[in-house]
């Protein structure tokens, strides 16, 4: 019998390629070795120093040794043109960047420490491509073009006399030949780019003669960048980037001198390494958002993998044998019970690697093998738990290696669970059986007793063990237990006259001892609330329906629990005076509407302490009638009616302003003195400095400022009172000689604490001829033919422009429209009145969006008087809108409540009643002010507003503090909110959800004697200041009464809390958690069973269309903000699926 001989070489041996069974763009890195024998074999990365190999049921299974992901597998995508042909990117030459100036069209070169990168004048398209045609010499050329983006217009990049330009293509004149269109030959490495292109004539006689051209024109070195106007004369000669042009590279400098920097980040070669990173985050705000913890997170873990790929299933693929093959990664970061921490103590390993695999237990290498595979691994810990509110005895076992001896601040017992604190009673504390009492030397004299030891901590993050010692002599064990110190570190000569103090603890962790660990828990908490029971004054709160009948009250652990449903609300009196906090848990079905007007609190008028979820409301309507002021509440009934009179003397009113729907008002009088009432129409002040015959165009009650502006507009001359100092300024006039301003008159506003004076129509407005966007883009009324008497032709300008053509709003406004007034809302609209009986409302780009014709609802008679305003409104928990409408003639008043859709929700009509001229009143429901003063919705706004008990100035000027949160970004149901005042130091903090939020400081001391919540508190409704809620004062049953939440937990106390006492109300209701802790042991082996594997299946999908939400980014501008949505809607689809489309993107 002969024997076969077979050679070893690669014919009779293939080479083994692997290839991932489900994912083909997954490859495994190997390198190929040959031996001088002719045998060629594939060396793979997962397979170097493997940790164990078994082959079992026709399967190879692989154990690797630690790696990152990234040096086993990587990703396999081809450099497409898809991918690579087109980038955008910033041009840098040095430490400077081009920048365009698409308003005067011209060039700028700025330091890189003055780059804007939010600006698109700064970021230019490259777009790469193949030229068709080919050259003389036989060879395809590839061209970059360089577009940027403006206005909706692209500006093309092109060459002329060396110099490259910019225009506005014509798209049909590319396919024509426009020669320039081919772009510029183009070297780039990295990041690095080189530009040479060749001079270019638009006049050769075909695309394909102009291509020749191209191809054999000589190259030149681009070194300077000018942009031109779409004539290609040059508007303007400073250059981007300046070096010394060329005609030929001839020397190494001349690639220095044309080199350029950009950023090619969109090259699929970046993104081949898979990431796989050990990622920690903080919490934030709402529970389910988490933010990077950046500092803690380790990026490119190393694990063990599991491979295994059958034997018998395989392809050739030309000279190689592929099989295919899958793997997955083991759980070497966690612990033994499956717990994800940092809590390996084998220094020379990394922190988070706590298991590492050594074998496979499969069975021999064999046919068969076990049913089920093991994974055997090493382990140097053994997890502990200890539960709340109790105290855990322990005992170390007999070896803790690594150690012998282990100091507590190095035992990572605080890794996952531990609670610090400022005190021992409310952090976790660990004692140590102690057969010998130690002899303490912190003293020469008086022996410190130790206490325990406690993990201290502070409200930026850090903990630390900490021993507690006290003095016996002057100290007891609860007062121990109880103080506050932070790392504080006592000599022995001053211990003799210290209560307490702490040292970094001393307390180890030895073989074979006892211990006992106490948990702090929710008993802890309910401990501590008794302990602050004398502290708390809102005890005597009660809850009852809005008849005052007694409502049950549920319970949420031993803290009280109300139901708001539109008829509920609580309130409580109290004379404490100076500093408090305010604790509570507020649920409602979703945050991201408003949900109601004020939470709780006691503001009305100028003095008092609220929380509000929306206050832009406007829960009453001002209308002056003669020496009288109507309220009118929502419904459009009337519910109050002042009498004004100054010593027994009417003032007949000329005009009315308020700062806020609950402040006092000022009434500008027909003899030019202006009077502040009460909102019991008691006179307050008045002002009689301005001259009785000076004609005044406008009247404006600011914040701080009452003014009035005098006539003529052009002289710019008002008088200004500031209410806050009781002071006028030196400028301030008092007088000023009128003129004849036939068809304009002045309109004075206060913007972001700005005096801005408008020129208006003074023929057809009546009092709102001035409205603003939200970016304070003034909409103004203007007159077409000021200077013609008579003209009622009259239209709306946006901004301030110096001639009547820029940015005049026609869409939906006939030519020779006659329009009364105009209005802008929460959503950016502008809402017109106009042509005696129709309202339109427009877009900020003055796009029509709605309008109509009241027909017989409005009368046509021009004799009339019409006034627009905006009512913002709750209806049970319903969030409203509607545009009021005041109509009046001589006899009558007629009053409309419109909708968004313009149909009437509501008429009332004031027989025998005329309303004064409202053309010197801004708003008649304070909607203007709101707006003016950041009013929102959706909101927790806490706002305080408190007064010092003496003066100086003969007015008490009020400090109002405004802490501004928005509630959209909370998960629906329970949240947490804590606020601190303290006058003696001077600050209002909110926290949300255990996190600080925001610390206002204000002048400490001064407002210390205040008693802002003498008043009475309210919850769930809004007061007034004679102990009814404003429903009872509207005629309005439950009107503002919160609906549909619940809240639980208030109480307020007579002092701010610290950091800790708030997180322990923030935990009490969060639900208690264990400590676990890995305790060193020694190494010891355990055994994974991979009991089946299951393919890993993204969920279907219900659409292919996505949403994203990009947040925190800062932007106001809302125009950048349209072009970064634009220029990120541009650039998905080249990272996304093919069939997937973007639904909705959201910056904020």
């Amino acid at each position: 019998m002969s024997l076969r001989v077979v050679q070893l070489n690669s014919g009779s041996v293939k080479p083994i390629q692997y290839s991932h069974i489900h994912d083909s763009t997954l490859t495994f890195p190997y390198y190929r070795e040959n031996f001088n024998i002719g045998l060629t074999i594939n060396d793979y990365l997962f397979n170097q120093i493997p940790k164990d190999k078994k082959t079992n049921f026709d399967t190879q299974y692989t154990l690797t040794n630690l790696y990152p992901l990234s040096t086993i597998l990587e990703l396999n995508i081809p450099h497409t043109t898809a991918s690579v042909s087109a980038f955008t990117s910033t041009i840098k030459q040095g430490t400077k960047y081009i920048r365009t100036d698409f308003d005067k069209l011209s060039a700028g070169v700025v330091p890189s420490t003055e780059f804007n990168r939010l600006s698109s004048n700064y970021f230019y398209t490259f777009s790469i491509s193949t030229l068709s045609a080919t050259n003389n010499v036989g060879t395809v050329e590839k061209r970059v073009g360089i577009t940027q983006t403006h206005n909706n217009e692209t500006y093309h990049a092109y060459i002329s006399s060396g110099l490259v330009r910019f225009t506005k293509f014509v798209p049909d004149k590319i396919t024509a030949g426009y020669p320039y269109a081919a772009g510029f030959k183009f070297n780039i490495e990295g990041d690095n780019l080189n530009l040479y292109a060749t001079e270019m004539y638009k006049h050769n006689p075909s695309p394909q003669a102009q291509i020749n051209a191209i191809a054999n024109t000589t190259l030149q070195t681009l070194t300077s960048l000018r942009i031109f106007n779409n004539s290609g004369a040059s508007s303007g000669t400073s250059t981007y980037l300046s070096g010394s042009p060329v005609a030929n590279f001839t020397a190494a400098v001349d690639y220095a001198t044309s080199n350029f920097t950009v950023n090619r980040r969109i090259y699929t070669k970046d993104f081949k390494y898979i990431p796989n990173s050990y990622v920690e985050y903080t919490s934030s705000f709402n529970a389910d958002t988490v933010d990077l913890n950046t500092s803690t997170s380790v990026q490119h873990v190393s694990n063990n993998y599991f491979v295994f790929g059958n034997n018998y299933r395989f392809t050739e693929d030309g000279k190689d044998i592929v099989i295919s093959a899958d793997l997955f990664p083991l759980k070497n970061q966690a612990t033994l019970k499956e717990y994800y921490s940092k809590n390996n103590h084998f220094n020379g390993e990394p922190n988070y690697l706590n298991r590492v695999y050594e074998k496979i237990h499969s069975g021999s290498n064999q046919v068969d093998g076990y049913e089920k595979i093991g994974l055997s691994y090493n382990i140097g810990t053994y997890d502990m738990t200890f539960k709340s509110n109790k105290l855990t005895y322990f005992t170390t076992p007999n070896s803790i290696s690594p150690y012998t001896r282990l100091n507590i601040n190095d035992s990572k017992i605080e890794n996952l669970g531990s609670i610090p604190g400022e005190q021992p009673l409310l952090s976790d504390k660990v004692f140590k059986r102690r057969t010998i009492a130690k002899n303490n030397s912190f003293s020469d004299d008086v022996k410190p007793t130790y206490l325990c030891s406690w993990l201290s901590g502070n409200q930026g993050g850090e903990t630390k063990w900490v021993d507690r010692y006290y003095n016996s002599k002057i100290s007891s064990f609860s007062n121990a237990l109880t103080g506050t110190t932070f790392y504080k570190t006592v000599t022995s000569a001053s211990m003799s006259g210290t209560e307490m103090f702490d040292v970094s603890s001393n307390l180890v962790f030895e073989p074979n001892n006892d211990y006992i660990y106490y948990h702090i828990g929710d008993q802890d908490y309910e401990n501590l609330f008794k302990a602050y029971d004398s502290l708390t004054f809102s005890k005597s709160v009660e809850f009852t329906n809005s008849k005052n009948v007694p409502i049950a009250i549920n319970k949420s652990k031993q803290d009280d629990e109300i139901v708001f449903d539109g008829d509920t609300y609580g309130r409580f009196t109290t004379d404490h005076v100076g500093d408090f906090s305010v604790n509570f848990w507020l649920d409602s079905n979703t945050f991201e509407r408003p949900f109601c007007h004020k939470i709780l609190g006691n503001i009305f008028g100028n003095q008092g302490f609220s929380i509000f979820n929306t206050d832009l409301v406007t829960p009453n309507i001002m209308l002056p009638s003669g020496n009288k002021i109507l309220f009118l509440n929502n419904d459009l009934e009337v519910y109050d009616t002042l009498t004004l009179t100054d010593k027994d003397v009417d003032i007949n009113i000329k005009g009315i302003g308020r700062r806020d729907n609950y402040s006092n008002y000022f009434v500008l009088g027909e003899n030019n003195v202006i009077y502040e009432f009460s909102e019991s129409s008691d006179l307050v002040s008045k002002y009689t400095s301005i001259d009785k015959n000076t004609v005044i165009d406008d009247f404006e009650v600011s914040e701080n400022k009452i003014t009035a502006l005098f006539n003529p507009v052009s002289a710019k001359k008002y008088f200004e009172f500031n209410t806050s100092s009781n002071s006028t300024p030196s400028w301030s006039t008092t007088s000023s000689v009128s003129a004849d301003t036939v068809g304009k008159k002045g309109k004075i506003v206060e913007v972001d604490t700005t005096n801005m004076i408008y020129e208006v129509d003074s023929e057809n407005g009546n009092g709102n001829e001035v409205a603003h966007l939200n970016d304070d883009t003034p909409i103004i009324l203007k007159q077409n033919n000021p200077n013609i008497p008579g003209v009622s032709y009259n239209f709306l300008q946006k901004g301030i422009q110096t001639d009547n053509v820029t940015n005049t709003i026609v869409s939906g406004l006939s030519i020779k429209s006659n329009i009364q007034g105009v209005v802008t809302n929460d959503d950016n609209q502008i809402i017109v009145l106009h042509d005696n009986n129709r309202i339109s409302i427009l877009d900020e780009n003055r796009k029509l969006l709605k309008t109509r014709k009241f027909c017989n609802q409005i009368t046509g008679n021009r004799s009339t008087e019409k006034y627009i305003d905006l009512i913002y409104d709750f209806k049970d928990n319903n969030y409203e809108k509607y545009i009021l409408l005041v109509e009046t003639n001589k006899n009558n008043t007629q009053i409309y409540k419109i909708d968004y859709n313009l149909k009437i929700n509501n008429v009332k009509r004031l027989t025998n009643v005329s309303i004064n001229s409202l053309s010197h009143t801004k708003t008649v429901t304070s909607y203007s002010y709101l707006k003016k003063i950041g009013a929102n919705k959706s909101r927790i706004k806490v706002v305080l507003s408190s007064k010092p008990k003496f003066t100086t100035t003969g007015r008490f000027t009020n400090c109002k503090q405004t802490i501004d949160f928005d509630a959209k970004q909370l998960n629906a149901g329970y949240n947490h909110f804590f606020v601190n005042v303290s006058f003696q130091k001077g600050l209002l903090e909110l926290y949300v959800n255990g996190k600080l939020y925001q610390t206002n400081n204000f002048e400490a001391g001064k407002y210390i004697l205040d008693n802002v919540l003498g008043s009475g508190i309210y919850i769930g409704a809004v007061s007034t200041p004679y102990f009814l809620t404003l429903a009872n004062k509207l005629r309005q049953p439950g009107k503002y009464f919160v609906n549909g939440c619940k809240m639980k937990g208030l109480r307020m106390y007579s002092k701010p809390l610290n950091y800790f006492d708030i997180l322990a109300h923030y935990n009490y209701h969060v639900g208690d958690k264990d400590v676990i802790w890995s305790y060193p042991l020694g190494q010891r082996t355990y055994v994974d069973t991979i009991d089946k594997l299951i393919k890993f299946n993204l969920p279907e999908k219900i659409s292919n269309k996505y949403q994203i939400d990009i947040q925190n980014l800062g932007i106001t501008d809302d125009k950048l903000n349209d072009k970064l949505k634009v220029r990120i809607e541009k650039e998905l689809p080249k990272i996304t699926p093919l069939f997937d489309s973007i639904d909705k993107l959201t910056l904020t």
